[in-house]
Formats: structure tokens, C-alpha cells, sequence
């Protein structure tokens, strides 16, 4: 089982809470080391608009570089092309290049990855996405392995800032295993749909939860037989060259293959699921609200609309 690994938001997005004692510098000295102790060539997808805000980000980027890994264009604002025009998604990719062009010229495969990896609700206005990044020499690098890590963010906040080990402990435990679950899921719907085993892309993001177990998921990995590769190989077999049907729903680039052919990606528990995202909640909030009010700052920095979007 062959896996690229891909790091989506080495800088996290406008409003995320960091619980005290993380940062996106610990983030990432513990993600190259994790690196390090497995042999992971990585690849970096950050939204940019983090370095217009504070300019000093800049330097885990370049930490990043320095360290041999590789950057590619991912937009500035990461708004889903379901809430801005064609042209404004280009403009947020040209946008990007301000901050990261050099560092994305400089890789072995100049690629871009949607946000969210979703590629639009209309096929026109993903043509139009798509014929700007040929102009440009650059390739589309899909997902085709992740697993909600985004979910944990927020909980593993409360936990830790609330001082509940416990809670903590168990989002850490979760965490790994959902890992493991939707990585296993993934390699066999794609054995089913495509009948054959194409290099998994897998997707994390730099969050603190990940800061703290990213070093045990690569080592379940291993006992699953993973073998990790770098993105320019995973990108050779022609399943992560294709374009997969559009779709106005959250889903990745494997899921939209397989769901076309009504099939789907065996989901991880419900019941766990619903443990994580109310974790230490307050009475009466809304698991999803710090997540809701992320997505309407991208879309409203992206100048667009986020009504065509749903967690489902």
C-alpha cells in the first residue's frame, strides 16, 4: 500500500483555536521529525493568507523548504469554488503566487490543490479553473485519503485548555484510529471501484492534535504495510491525473469516483464521531459553529457566498 503524504495548512485558517503552548512553529518541528523517524517525503499545501496577515509565517514556510520538503499552491483565501466565480477563484490562485510562487516553482511538480479538494458544482466553471492552471504548467493534486481530521480541532482545544487529560486522551486515541479506519477504507473502495490499487494521496492538516499523534498514525500505517512514497510517484498512476465528475458536496477526489459508480467510502463510527465533536461542549453550543464561522471568513475574504455548502 503505497501513500503520499500531504500537508494541507501549515498555517491553519483565520479563527481556528490553538490551545496555550501550540503554535505553527511546534506544529512543525514536530511534524519534520516525525518525518525524519519514518522516511516521509512530504508535501505542503498552505493557503496563504496567513503571511498577508502576519508576515513572520512566513518562516514556517521556509522552514519547511529548508528541510527538503515542498510547497504547492492551494489559493489565498482556501474558499471552495462553490462560493466564488471562476474568475475570483483564478484571482485567489494568482494571489497565492505572491506569497509562495518561488517556493512552488522550485518543486519537482508544480501543483495545485483545490480547497477542500472540491473542484466546483458546474463543470463550465471548473473548465475555467482548470484552463487557467494549464496555461500555467500546473497539475492538479487530488486527495484521495483523509479521514475528518479537521473535526478534532476544536474538541482536543476544549480538552486541553480545560485541563481534561481524559477527554484528551481519548481524542488522541480516536484520532489514530480514524486515521487507520478511513486510510484502509480508502485503499479498498479503490480496489473495488477501479479494480486495482493506485498510491494512495492522504491528506493531514498541521493542528496541534496532529503535533501529538502523527508519529503513532505513521507507525499504525506501517503495521498496515504502508509504504510512503512522494507526491511526484503517487502522481505517475493516471487515477490522480483524471478529473473526477463535479459535485457541489464535501468530498474528495476518491469519493467522487466511487459514488459515481454507487459505491461509497465505509464511513468511520457515528456514535465515536458524535463523542468527538461534543467533547467538553458547552451546554447548548453548536458543535459545528467554530468550523461554520471559519468557513464564512474564507468565503467572505474570497469576496464570494458560502450558501452552497454542507458538512454532510
Amino acid at each position: 500500500m503505497k501513500i503520499s503524504v500531504t500537508v494541507d495548512e501549515l498555517l491553519l485558517w483565520d479563527g481556528t483555536p490553538m490551545p496555550a503552548g501550540y503554535t505553527p512553529f511546534t506544529v512543525l518541528e514536530a511534524f519534520l521529525q516525525h518525518f525524519v523517524d519514518h522516511g516521509v517525503d512530504a508535501f505542503g499545501f498552505p493557503h496563504t493568507a496567513p503571511v498577508e496577515d502576519d508576515p513572520r509565517m512566513r518562516e514556517v514556510l521556509e522552514r519547511w523548504v529548508d528541510a527538503g520538503h515542498h510547497l504547492g499552491n492551494h489559493t489565498h483565501t482556501h474558499a471552495c469554488l462553490n462560493w466564488v466565480s471562476g474568475r475570483q477563484y483564478v484571482d485567489d490562485i494568482k494571489r497565492a503566487e505572491d506569497y509562495i510562487g518561488e517556493f512552488v516553482e522550485q518543486a519537482p511538480l508544480k501543483t495545485f490543490r483545490y480547497a477542500m479538494d472540491m473542484t466546483g458544482e458546474t463543470e463550465q466553471k471548473r473548465g475555467e479553473v482548470e484552463d487557467h492552471l494549464r496555461r500555467q504548467g500546473y497539475v492538479n493534486a487530488p486527495i484521495t485519503a483523509w479521514f475528518g481530521d479537521f473535526a478534532w480541532i476544536a474538541p482536543y482545544e476544549r480538552a486541553l485548555s480545560n485541563g481534561d487529560r481524559e477527554t484528551a486522551a481519548m481524542l488522541r486515541r480516536t484520532y489514530i484510529d480514524a486515521a487507520v479506519h478511513h486510510l484502509l477504507a480508502s485503499r479498498d473502495a479503490a480496489e473495488r471501484t477501479l479494480g486495482s490499487e493506485p498510491p494512495l494521496i492522504w491528506l493531514i492538516h498541521a493542528t496541534p492534535i496532529a503535533q501529538d499523534t502523527l508519529g503513532d498514525v505513521f507507525a499504525r500505517f506501517v503495521e498496515h504495510g504502508a509504504e510512503f512514497i512522494g507526491l511526484a510517484e503517487a502522481m505517475e498512476h493516471p487515477v490522480n491525473r483524471l478529473m473526477s465528475p463535479v459535485s457541489p458536496l464535501f468530498r474528495n477526489h476518491l469519493q467522487r469516483l466511487t459514488e459515481a459508480v454507487g459505491d461509497r467510502i465505509t464511513p468511520y463510527s457515528a456514535e465515536v464521531m458524535g463523542r468527538v465533536l461534543t467533547a467538553v461542549l458547552p451546554d447548548g453550543e453548536d458543535p459545528f459553529a467554530v468550523y461554520d464561522d471559519m468557513t464564512h471568513r474564507m468565503a467572505t475574504r474570497a469576496g464570494g457566498d458560502r450558501t452552497l455548502w454542507s458538512w454532510e
